[in-house]
């Protein structure tokens, strides 16, 4: 309907409009009078029936045939009634002419069709007791007739109307259609650029008239806007082409200097089209800081040639699943040299319909790692000169007492050589067949001089002593062995129980003064980590919860509990280390985590323990740390490591509680 021309669609509309208000006219008019006319039918209907009603009752009592004749003959001129019937009690007929049934048993009885009559059923109550029934049946030839008369006389009248209605249409559509064709034709002719289009015919005072005289106004004040727009577009653009020419200059400007400020500085700016495979553009600094070989980036293919995938699969897996938005992640970059470099890549990620492209800037962190690295090995070393005293005391005790068990056998063994002298010249005297009393007696008293029973009581009590106290120094070297695990480039897997309970032998001088103990490691899975790390950090926790209760039971004669779990939860297993010391006041909870802070005093700590406990299980092992605390009762923090080494390093969250 929209491809059709206005004048079209306008008879069209006027068309079906008349049609459709003509029918609907029509039937109801022809249904109207016909409901009319079966309604008067069954009108007269029921008034026959009620005053035969009352003739036909001696009928009914007396089965009088003749008075029913005469009463029927009375209604034989009557076109509409083309059936009368009186039927006795049992239904069968007294007397009938016309179309009626021959029996009727009842005044709801099944009567079979009855299309074009009205059935009218009565029933006659006589004044001696006896009923029967009364059948009238009209035929509706007649109204039919007229219905159909009355509805070809509407058809007549409708299809005048409608053929007027058409006429009207037509010429109505044209006038409309006309007028509005010539705006439209004048508006395409301004749509084209012709200001100079004559002016339309708005003498008519309708709304097309209105619309006309509205069009000549906007062509008006279009030729008039249009010619103050060319003035100004002369003026215009001369401004612009001085504005463009200044602008490019500037900006040409601001990317050397960018181009410059890049670099100049450690961080590499690059354009990275991954789709072709090769660096757009990249600072000149990669070549040195970088390992790059010289100037291959702008050719396609060169990223292989760059980086390779073979020996960098870390680097193109995360630049294959990059997507559009800011990316940032580091990783270590082996060139064909074999030169390895660690670095770090931020940037935005654009994705166009035919290409990929990372832009933004790598930064050799290699010497940044090696300073953390250092670091952290001099925190290492610094706890464990901080424990070597204690360690040295616990080493020292067994010592002692191994020393003084060994000390008694060697004394034991020196006094017991004259009683084995004695029994060896005894031994002699009995083979040689002499007089053994005299050697018997020097037996004797070399025994009682070497005090022997005790000897042989206590010499096998001290050597075990001995045996136990070399156990507890194997224990204490085995645990520092443990504790002291090298760092290693890659995760391995661990038995994290073990590894604890190690550091508790360790860090046992710091806490056996001030807490108990209290242990409780459930069944955990190995678990992939830098095992040394996890050590250092769990000694870390021990050290400063015992510190704490060394704060609230200092100068009492009581202890304080430190409490040890350790848990598998799901895919992760949990180290939870509590004390019950003072707690972290809330005003410094958000900063326990920062590098250099602490509430200890000046020369007893360097605030570095928490945070790279927070850097190692949070940005190392994509686990979480977490603390919870209260003024008064204590602090608990609790350490959850994946069981299965992520696939890249995640970001954590610091909950305090």
């Amino acid at each position: 309907m929209r491809d059709l021309p206005l004048r079209l669609r306008l008879m069209l509309a006027f068309a079906f409009l008349s049609i459709t208000t003509t029918a609907i006219t029509t039937i109801t008019l022809t249904q109207l009078s016909d409901q009319r006319m079966r309604d008067s039918l069954r009108d007269r209907s029921e008034r026959i029936a009620r005053r035969l009603q009352q003739q036909l009752e001696p009928v009914v009592a007396f089965d009088d045939h003749l008075t029913a004749r005469e009463l029927f003959a009375a209604y034989a001129g009557d076109r509409e009634l083309d059936g009368i019937g009186v039927y006795a009690e049992n239904g069968d007929i007294i007397e009938g002419r016309g179309n009626r049934p021959q029996e009727l048993r009842s005044i709801n009885a099944d009567l079979g069709t009855t299309r074009g009559h009205v059935i009218a059923v009565a029933q006659i109550k006589s004044h001696e007791g006896r009923t029967g029934r009364l059948y009238l049946s009209f035929s509706t030839q007649s109204i039919d007739a007229l219905l159909r008369r009355d509805r070809w006389i509407a058809t007549a009248i409708g299809g005048t109307v409608v053929m007027f209605a058409l006429l009207l249409a037509v010429l109505t559509s044209r006038r409309i259609a006309h007028r509005v064709v010539t705006i439209a034709a004048a508006a395409k002719q301004i749509a084209s650029g012709n200001l100079k289009q004559a002016r339309l015919d708005d003498a008519a005072q309708d709304e097309i008239g209105a619309l006309a005289h509205a069009f000549n106004v906007m062509v008006s004040e279009l030729d008039r806007l249009s010619s103050e727009h060319e003035r100004l577009v002369l003026t215009e653009r001369e401004r612009l082409e001085r504005l463009v020419s200044e602008r490019t200059h500037t900006l040409e400007q601001s990317r050397e200097m960018f181009r410059l400020i890049a670099e100049s500085t450690k961080a590499i700016p690059f354009t990275l089209d991954l789709t072709r495979g090769y660096f757009p553009y990249i600072g000149a600094q990669a070549i040195m800081d970088a390992g790059m070989p010289d100037d291959p980036s702008n050719e396609f293919g060169a990223l292989e040639m760059v980086i390779p995938r073979a020996s960098n699969r870390e680097i193109r897996q995360r630049f294959d699943e990059c997507a559009a938005g800011p990316f940032e992640f580091e990783a270590t970059m082996l060139s064909a040299s074999g030169l390895r470099t660690e670095m770090r890549w931020t940037g935005t990620c654009e994705v166009t319909a035919d290409a990929k492209y990372l832009r933004g800037l790598m930064q050799n962190i290699t010497e940044l790692r090696r300073l953390e690295r250092d670091l952290a090995a001099a925190q290492k070393l610094e706890s464990v000169g901080r424990l070597a005293a204690g360690v040295a005391h616990e080493i020292n005790t067994p010592v002692q007492f191994v020393s003084d068990n060994v000390q008694f056998v060697r004394t034991s063994l020196t006094d017991i050589v004259p009683v084995i002298q004695c029994y060896r010249n005894l031994h002699q005297s009995v083979q040689m067949g002499a007089n053994t009393a005299p050697a018997a007696t020097a037996v004797a008293a070399a025994e009682s001089s070497a005090d022997l029973d005790y000897i042989l009581e206590n010499a096998p009590l001290a050597l075990d002593g001995a045996i136990d106290g070399l156990g507890r120094i194997a224990t204490i070297v085995r645990s520092m062995k443990e504790f002291a695990h090298p760092d290693q480039a890659q995760k391995t897997t661990a038995d994290l129980n073990q590894a604890i309970q190690s550091t508790l032998v360790i860090a046992r001088n710091e806490y056996k003064y001030v807490a108990e103990i209290d242990t409780d490691f459930g069944e955990l899975p190995p678990v992939q980590c830098y095992l040394g790390e996890i050590n250092q950090v769990v000694l870390n926790l021990l050290v400063n919860a015992s510190q704490a209760i060394a704060g609230v039971v200092k100068d009492t004669a009581n202890l304080g509990k430190l409490t040890v779990r350790t848990r598998l939860d799901g895919d992760e297993v949990e180290i939870s280390i509590g004390d019950t010391g003072a707690g972290i006041p809330e005003a410094v909870r958000d900063k326990v985590f920062d590098p250099f802070f602490t509430t200890k005093a000046i020369g007893k700590g360097t605030g570095q323990g928490l945070a790279i406990a927070h850097s190692v299980i949070v940005n190392k092992h994509g686990g979480t740390l977490r603390f919870e605390t209260e003024c008064g009762r204590g602090t608990t923090f609790f350490i959850r490591l994946p069981v299965v080494a992520p696939a890249r390093d995640l970001a954590g969250k610091v909950i305090a509680a």
